[in-house]
């Protein structure tokens, strides 16, 4: 299975609004209707319109930092010399306005790769998976993180 619910909002989960969703196609410059028009959306079979692949990073302003930096903590990682090396999205369906989706943290895993100019690379992969009201997955999020061996000197 996977881990508790890592959202603070009361009572917890990530709400997928409609003007929210209009906001953030707005700011990533997408006029895609099935972003911003509900009528548009409906007529295309939707039951509302539908989230950016990307909207759902805003679950991070739902999450509790401090409980964050101790998992992280777990990791063993120096958060002097991370930095972030990426996401990855992994959907079973759209995410639609109307839906409440909770984050729950899965696997944590740790390896090391020789870098080219500053040593030795340490990497960190979090995956969380995401589900709706059923508690049915509906995404799944790889973060990776990576911890560089410190200042490059030259």
């Amino acid at each position: 299975m996977f881990g508790p619910p890592v959202a603070l909002i009361s009572p917890a989960g990530l709400p997928i609004e409609r003007g929210k969703i209009h906001e953030f196609a707005c700011a990533i410059y997408d006029d895609d209707p099935l972003y911003h028009d509900e009528t548009a959306a409906k007529a295309a079979g939707l039951p509302s319109v539908v989230a950016p692949t990307t909207y759902t990073s805003t679950q991070a302003f739902f999450s509790d930092p401090m409980a964050e930096m101790s998992e992280l903590g777990d990791l063993e990682l120096n958060m002097m010399y991370v930095l972030h090396g990426g996401q990855e999205y992994e959907f079973e369906r759209p995410i639609f306005a109307g839906e409440v989706l909770t984050s729950h943290k899965g696997e944590m895993k740790t390896y090391t790769k020789q870098g080219r100019r500053g040593g030795l690379m340490k990497f960190a992969e979090i995956t969380s998976n995401f589900t709706d009201e059923k508690g049915e997955i509906v995404m799944r999020l790889k973060s990776i993180l990576i911890q560089t061996a410190g200042v490059v000197e030259k």
